[in-house]
C-alpha cells in the first residue's frame, strides 16, 4: 500500500480557505484566545513505520512543540489491508480514530478489532508514552508502556488541571485535541481510507476529548463519547481537584478545557454512550452535555460499568457508526415523547418488546443511585411517572439489540 506523507500546504492568502474546506475551526467563544494551528492540523503530519510486519501496524508521528522541543507521538494502525484483504482500491474503508481514557495508551486490540469490521483505525498515546513491545506485554491490551524520549505532557491530573498558568502549549488538552487531528489527517491521507467517511470514539477521558475534539474537526461524519462529557465541575470524580483550584480558576478551566465550550460547535452525527451509575460522569452532566450537539442520540444504559476493554463495545457503538458510514439501518429506531405534568406518551419506532421506565427518586448526583425499571407495554404508549422521581427516561431495545433512551428528564 502506498501511504503518502502530506507535509502541508503554502498558507499566504489562502489560509480562510484552507480553513473553510477542511473544516477547522475554534468554538466562537475561543477563537484567538487557544493557539492551534488549524491550516497545519489538517494537513497529514510527517511519520514513520515502526513496523510493517504484523496484522497490526506501529508508527510514530509529528506532534506539536512541548518544552521547546518537537514532540512524537506513538500510535497503532490496522486495516482490512493488513489483517489480509486483497486487491484493495482507493478509498475502500471508512476510517476511525481511536481515543484511550485516562489509564490507557494506544491499544492494538482496539485497532484490531475495527479493522475486522471493514475499517481502518488508528489508536494512539496521549500521554508521551508507547506500549512496551508485545514480547514485554502480560496481557493482550499491551497497556504497559514507557516513556518517549520525545513524548508530549503526560496524562496525570496536574496536567489536567493545575497548568493552566503555563503557556497552552504546554498543557495536556492542547497536546492531546493536537494529536488526535493529526491522526485524523493521517489516515485522512492513506490512499486506502475514504476522507469523507471518517468517525471517531472515546472512552472515559477519552470521550471528554471526542467532544474536544469534534468541537474543533468537522471533518468527522460520526462520533460517539463513551462516559466523558462536560461539566464536570456540577459534579464528578474530580471535585477534589476544583475544590483546590478554586471558584476563579475553575471557571477558567472550563471556559478552556471542558466539553461544554466545544461540543456545540460539532457538526458530526453523535451517539452520546453511558451508565446509569458512572463513577466519573454523572448522568445529568452527560445529558447536559449532549442537548448541547446539533444532531444527539443516547444510550443510558442502567449500570453498565465503566471499562476500557474493547474500543467496539458496547455493540451499539459500531452500529451507530456502521449506519452513518456504511449506509447500514442497524441504529435507526427513534422515540417521540410528550409529557404533560405526571403523564407521558411515548412512540418508540423499531422497538422490540423491551420497553421501559427507567428512574431514580435520590436527589444527590451520586453513581450511588438506585434506579428502577417500570416495563411498559409499547401498545399503550403511555405512562405515568411515579410520585418520587427524580430522573427519569424511557429505555428501549431496539429490533436490532441496540440499548436506547430518550433524553433523561427531570434534572433541569
Amino acid at each position: 500500500m502506498k501511504k503518502p506523507i502530506i507535509i502541508g500546504l503554502t498558507l499566504f492568502l489562502l489560509r480562510g480557505l484552507v480553513m473553510a474546506q477542511t473544516g477547522l475551526s475554534l468554538p466562537p467563544a475561543l477563537k484567538g484566545k487557544i493557539p492551534w494551528d488549524l491550516s497545519t492540523l489538517s494537513q497529514a503530519p510527517e511519520f514513520e513505520w515502526l513496523n510493517q510486519s504484523d496484522s497490526v501496524w506501529s508508527l510514530r508521528y509529528t506532534g506539536e512543540k512541548y518544552e521547546g522541543k518537537v514532540t512524537e507521538v506513538f500510535a497503532y494502525y490496522a486495516s482490512p489491508a493488513t489483517i489480509g484483504a486483497e486487491n484493495v482500491g482507493s478509498g475502500d474503508f471508512p476510517g476511525i480514530v481511536l481515543v484511550h481514557g485516562g489509564g490507557g495508551t494506544a491499544f492494538q486490540i482496539w485497532v484490531k478489532e475495527w479493522a475486522e469490521r471493514g475499517y481502518a483505525a488508528i489508536a494512539m498515546d496521549l500521554g508521551g508514552d508507547q506500549p512496551l513491545p508485545t514480547a514485554e506485554q502480560e496481557n493482550p491490551w499491551g497497556s504497559k508502556r514507557t516513556r518517549m524520549e520525545n513524548g508530549g505532557p503526560k496524562q496525570d491530573d496536574v496536567h489536567k488541571f493545575f497548568r493552566l498558568d503555563e503557556a497552552f502549549t504546554e498543557q495536556w488538552q492542547f497536546h492531546s485535541v493536537s494529536n488526535i487531528i493529526r491522526a485524523h489527517s493521517l489516515i485522512r491521507s492513506f490512499e486506502e481510507v475514504n476522507p469523507e467517511k471518517t468517525a471517531i470514539t472515546g472512552i472515559s477521558w477519552g470521550g471528554y476529548l471526542t467532544n474536544l475534539t469534534v468541537g474543533v474537526d468537522q471533518r468527522f461524519a460520526a462520533a460517539v463519547p463513551v462516559y466523558g462529557c462536560g461539566f464536570l465541575q456540577e459534579g464528578s470524580a474530580w471535585d477534589k481537584q476544583f475544590d483546590s483550584l478554586g471558584v476563579a480558576e475553575t471557571q477558567r478551566w472550563v471556559k478552556l478545557w471542558d466539553p461544554s465550550s466545544y461540543v456545540g460547535n460539532a457538526t458530526a452525527d453523535m451517539l452520546f454512550v453511558n451508565g446509569t451509575n458512572d463513577f466519573a460522569y454523572f448522568v445529568e452532566n452527560w445529558q447536559k452535555t449532549a442537548n448541547l450537539a446539533k444532531d444527539a442520540q443516547f444510550t443510558l444504559i442502567p449500570e453498565m460499568k465503566h471499562s476500557h476493554l474493547h474500543g467496539a463495545a458496547p455493540e451499539e457503538i459500531y452500529r451507530f457508526i456502521s449506519t452513518q458510514l456504511e449506509d447500514k439501518s442497524e441504529f435507526i429506531s427513534s422515540v417521540k415523547l410528550k409529557h404533560k405534568g405526571g403523564k407521558v406518551k411515548y412512540s418508540i419506532s423499531h422497538a422490540s418488546d423491551k420497553i421501559y421506565m427507567a428512574y431514580t427518586g435520590d436527589e444527590k448526583r451520586s453513581p450511588e443511585r438506585e434506579w428502577k425499571l417500570i416495563p411498559l407495554d409499547k401498545a399503550k404508549g403511555k405512562v405515568t411517572i411515579p410520585d418520587d422521581v427524580k430522573l427519569w427516561y424511557i429505555y428501549w431495545v431496539d429490533t436490532h439489540g441496540n440499548r436506547r433512551s430518550s433524553e433523561v428528564k427531570g434534572w433541569e
